[in-house]
């Protein structure tokens, strides 16, 4: 027979919310949260608009205040000591992670004026009442425990501190921030000067620099050659020769033909006997390519045409036709001259995932004229200024060199 100590009779005997609170009360209140979130997402039915400047600012300094206060004025009152607890701490880390699940699993969509969001808000999880108390939650429960931490100072916990101050930081930063990003978007004509860009909503503004677009280079991979169903308007994708991208004297089988490449020339145009190479604007692909099977034997041009060039393709059968699909893009960019107000003028190549800084922005090639491809008098970039980011990135640092910290002391325990 086990014979109970005096602990055991102390944890059999506590009742819920008695303190110290532990695991279910930690939970019940989160989901308590989660019920308020809704419960306002309902009732208000309409998006968190992020705060900007010097509101965010405000709000910042108010919640480092309400957190000092606490620590400072109440640290053992039975609220605080549980705000900085594990339950409390875990019962947090799971409601972020709800909202982490819905945004992942949910398709996402920005909120428009005028138009009526989902009523949970699934569709806008950051923007939405449940995201908001979820973080306010994590964030407290984070900065109490660094608090905790950090008076009275002792050196042993500085890895602990910096990774979990890091984390407070860039979550923080991130939150607030949101509402200081700017993103514009520029329409670049060749050989115009730019100076105004739209927003999100439309509307034109005027920039403190401005880009002449010079020229648009584009670099595409070889078209592929694809079976297409002609009653249904669609592409046989099933099969290892489904897609192939064309090479010159390559050849293959495919749902029982032979397929040859005869010839493939990169920029042609048809001149009522075929296809032949031109250099000038409109030029399309083009491709000669000879099939065989059981019920055909042929040769024939095709291409997937452009603006300027026509469209061609081998019909099979009253079913099938073979057919050149666009050729997709491999690398494209705009060769810019660049004014700003100050006077300093550059000139540069602006490409995807390569934004080009200047003047406090970041500038990003967005798009294109996609009607005429390579051949594309328009580029489409984008401008983008978050002053928050240095923050969040100073908060990431931290977290990165403070877990480094704790593996090593870590490791160097078991040792």
């Amino acid at each position: 027979m086990r014979i109970m100590n005096v602990e055991d009779q102390k944890t059999s005997k506590k009742k819920l919310w008695q303190y110290p609170w532990d695991y279910k009360e930690s939970f019940i209140i989160s989901a308590g949260l989660l019920l308020t979130g809704y419960l306002l997402q309902i009732t208000t039915r309409s998006s968190i608009k992020a705060v900007s400047s010097p509101v965010n600012y405000i709000i910042g300094v108010l919640f480092i205040i309400m957190l000092l206060l606490l620590h400072f004025t109440s640290r053992t009152h039975p609220w605080v000591k549980w705000l900085r607890s594990v339950p409390a701490s875990v019962s947090a880390i799971t409601l972020v992670l709800i909202q982490a699940v819905i945004m992942g699993t949910l398709p996402q969509q920005n909120f428009v004026e005028g138009v009526k969001p989902d009523l949970f808000g699934f569709s806008f999880v950051l923007t939405s009442w449940p995201f908001i108390i979820a973080q306010l939650y994590f964030l407290t429960t984070l900065g109490l425990a660094t608090l905790n931490r950090m008076t009275p100072w002792q050196w042993k916990n500085w890895g602990f501190i910096l990774n979990h101050l890091g984390l407070f930081i860039a979550m923080t930063a991130g939150i607030l921030g949101s509402g200081d990003l700017q993103r514009y978007t520029m329409k670049l004509y060749e050989n115009q000067l730019v100076w105004g860009a739209e927003n999100e909503k439309g509307v034109m503004l005027l920039m403190s620099i401005a880009f002449e677009l010079k020229s648009f280079d584009m670099e595409t991979f070889a078209p592929k050659l694809a079976f297409a169903d002609i009653k249904n308007n669609s592409i046989e994708t099933k099969g290892i020769n489904a897609l192939r991208m064309i090479e010159k004297g390559d050849h293959y089988d495919y749902k029982g033909h032979t397929i040859k490449i005869i010839d493939y020339i990169e920029n042609s145009k048809f001149t009522g006997n075929g296809y032949f190479h031109v250099n000038e604007d409109g030029a399309a692909p083009s491709a000669l390519i000879e099939v065989k099977s059981a019920t055909i034997d042929t040769t024939a041009w095709i291409s997937c045409g452009s603006f300027a060039t026509s469209y061609s393709y081998l019909q099979l059968n009253d079913k099938e036709a073979i057919v050149m699909l666009q050729p997709e893009a491999k690398k494209y960019s705009s060769h810019v001259n660049v004014y700003v107000k100050d006077g300093k003028n550059d000139k540069t190549v602006i490409e995807v995932n390569k934004p080009y800084k200047v003047d406090g922005w970041k500038v990003y090639q967005l798009s294109y004229d996609e009607k005429y491809g390579k051949w594309s008098k328009l580029s489409v970039i984008e401008l983008v200024r978050d002053p928050w980011l240095p923050i969040v990135y100073s908060g990431i640092f931290m977290m990165i060199i403070g877990a480094v910290y704790l593996i090593f002391k870590g490791r160097r325990a078991v040792v």
